[in-house]
């Protein structure tokens, strides 16, 4: 059997071979007292200082500003409370975002894909997919205490079948995730997607869904590259024609975050900002989501595949507060 090892080596853009590019890294030193102190003082008496809030919770971590947030309950009363009596609209809601953890952040934002009339199911496929095994059993942990029902009965009664199914299966966090590839199994895999999809009458969904679900992202862009090697037709072009709607929809996203991540990402950012109107919740969970980790990968693959950077493109679709908290995440 032979393994193909790949190694993470700095160079922009894809999961096998991109290094992260955060936009936002944790303060040091950090001194939560002083900064609950700084909120408490912005919001306190007439009139609320915006830069001041922005100040803090737009240059922490999602685990500094937990903390912040719980140092500012103790000595302070609610700081969501306190927002809301004197924040509104979009800074509002970002500003809420950022007080909580991120495993609560996240349980919130799956939950809003699946509350709302229908269901926004490519938020909701890249959310489950985008996080690793830990953070989706620490999701599931935190929503069935939040919600009191699990995360997994939610989806049970948002979705139907198969795409149903290859949620749940992505949400039990089984994915490898290493970057091995076993090429014996990458042409396995390769002819078992072939022999249960445009080699038969109908769809053997299961084998797309296991496949899908499991395998680490390296090995799935290897089975894509061999699959249109091999049969002559990209494998994100078969499951959109042996899947309808957001199935189809979900296995083709799972696709290019394999091939880049960044590319992925920088076409969900673009999606919210362009045409009529901004989808602004997702621009929000995108840019708390990603600054940590790899919005500067996505900042780069934005700049290449649109000809403007994220910033601007943000600045043209926003104002305000708003708009300078955002640019305070980005940049």
């Amino acid at each position: 059997m032979r393994f193909l090892l790949i190694f993470t080596i700095l160079s922009a853009g894809s999961i096998a071979s991109g290094q992260d590019i955060p936009t936002l890294l944790p303060v040091d030193p950090f001194d939560p007292n002083n900064d609950a102190a700084r909120l408490f003082d912005a919001i306190d008496g007439l009139g609320t200082k915006e830069d001041k809030i922005i100040s803090v919770l737009c240059y922490r971590t999602a685990f500094q500003r937990d903390i912040i947030t719980t140092t500012y309950n103790n000595q302070h009363g609610s700081l969501v409370a306190d927002l809301e009596d004197d924040l509104s609209g979009n800074f509002l809601i970002l500003s809420t975002m950022l007080t909580h953890s991120m495993t609560k952040f996240l349980s919130i934002e799956l939950h809003e894909t699946m509350a709302r009339p229908g269901t926004e199911e490519d938020s909701l496929t890249e959310i489950l997919m985008s996080r690793t095994n830990q953070e989706l059993s620490e999701i599931d942990t935190f929503f069935s205490a939040y919600y009191g029902h699990t995360l997994i009965s939610e989806i049970e009664s948002d979705t139907v079948a198969p795409y149903q199914t290859f949620l749940l299966e992505m949400a039990l966090g089984h994915r490898d995730e290493s970057n091995v590839v076993d090429q014996t199994l990458v042409q396995s895999d390769v002819i078992s997607l072939y022999e249960g999809g445009p080699a038969m009458e109908g769809t053997l969904e299961s084998t797309y869904i296991i496949i899908f679900s499991n395998r680490n992202f390296v090995h799935l862009n290897e089975v894509a590259n061999l699959y249109e090697a091999t049969y002559g037709t990209p494998l994100s072009d078969v499951v959109t024609t042996e899947f309808a709607n957001e199935m189809g929809s979900a296995l083709a996203s799972i696709l290019q975050y394999s091939r880049d991540k960044a590319v992925y990402f920088s076409s969900r950012f673009y999606t919210t900002i362009a045409g009529a109107g901004t989808a602004d919740r997702d621009l929000m969970r995108l840019t708390i989501s990603r600054c940590e980790t790899d919005l500067g990968n996505i900042k780069i693959a934005y700049q290449s595949l649109y000809g403007m950077s994220l910033s601007t493109a943000v600045t043209d679709d926003t104002s305000g507060s708003y708009q300078l908290a955002l640019l305070a995440l980005i940049d």
